[in-house]
């Protein structure tokens, strides 16, 4: 808050004195919900103080953007970057009284998830890595960033990282899911999935309120706790086969690829 006050004060204007980082709380093990739950409870707690100390939110928010995953999940990512936007501008405006069209516009910048990559048949991550990026695509993030196949085992190759920007100017250049605002709207499946997400968020930062807010949880070991049983579920269908990744519980090979 501190950084956002400097920022007003300096007339930084074209400085992003806070992002939200909803991909590193993905990527502990998070489903998206969580992710954004705890992302935007995180948020409230800095606009809080900003408001609190008498910042304008119509100003510094048009600079806020949310650091977010995106997981192979297509459907639910889709929704998961739909029900963001959507339940961010109500947030901004009901809660503080924001009404500047750009403080209540989301600005997202997404990372392909790079715990979803595999050490084994490593080149099976270039297709993990182009699904996430039609997905981001497809919810209408601002900017991406693409992993490298061999992220899991080593320090990406130059090859590598040349294929993940490759990826992401295909889908950008040759899809055409730019040239569409939002895609994927009017589908059954994604409307109701977008709904189902944010509704689940709000009951899920309503939760994180009742206990104290953002802070509170960190204190109290409350996130890291809600995370890890996430993940454990998640790595418990892995192992029983219940969640099936290719390459290490299904369609493996003998031969080293």
């Amino acid at each position: 808050v501190d950084l956002i006050e400097y920022c007003i004060r300096e007339g930084l204007d074209t400085w992003t004195p806070l992002c939200l980082h909803g991909y590193s709380i993905r990527d502990a093990g998070a489903d998206a919900v969580q992710e954004l739950a705890f992302a935007f409870s995180c948020g409230v707690a800095y606009f809080d103080e900003a408001v609190r100390r008498g910042l304008d939110v119509n100003h510094f928010a048009r600079n806020v953007w949310i650091h977010s995953a995106a997981d192979i999940y297509v459907l639910e990512e889709v929704a998961k970057f739909r029900a963001a936007r959507r339940f961010w501008g109500r947030l901004l405006r009901d809660r503080y009284g924001a009404t500047d069209p750009e403080a209540l516009a989301l600005k997202i910048f997404a990372f392909t998830l790079g715990s979803r990559l595999t050490a084994q048949q490593p080149l099976n991550n270039l297709a993990r890595v182009a699904i996430m990026t039609v997905g981001a695509a497809l919810g209408g993030i601002n900017t991406l960033h693409t992993s490298s196949y061999d992220e899991a085992h080593s320090i990406p190759t130059q090859e590598a990282a040349t294929l993940a920007l490759r990826i992401q100017q295909i889908v950008a250049n040759e899809s055409g899911l730019g040239d569409v605002v939002d895609p994927a709207g009017g589908s059954w499946a994604v409307e109701t999935l977008t709904t189902e997400v944010e509704r689940r968020v709000a009951d899920t930062m309503q939760k994180i309120e009742a206990l104290g807010g953002a802070v509170s949880c960190i204190e109290s070991g409350w996130f890291h706790r809600q995370l890890s049983e996430t993940d454990q579920r998640r790595q418990q269908a892995i192992q029983s086969g219940e969640q099936v990744v290719v390459g290490v519980n299904k369609f493996t090979s003998k031969q080293p690829v």
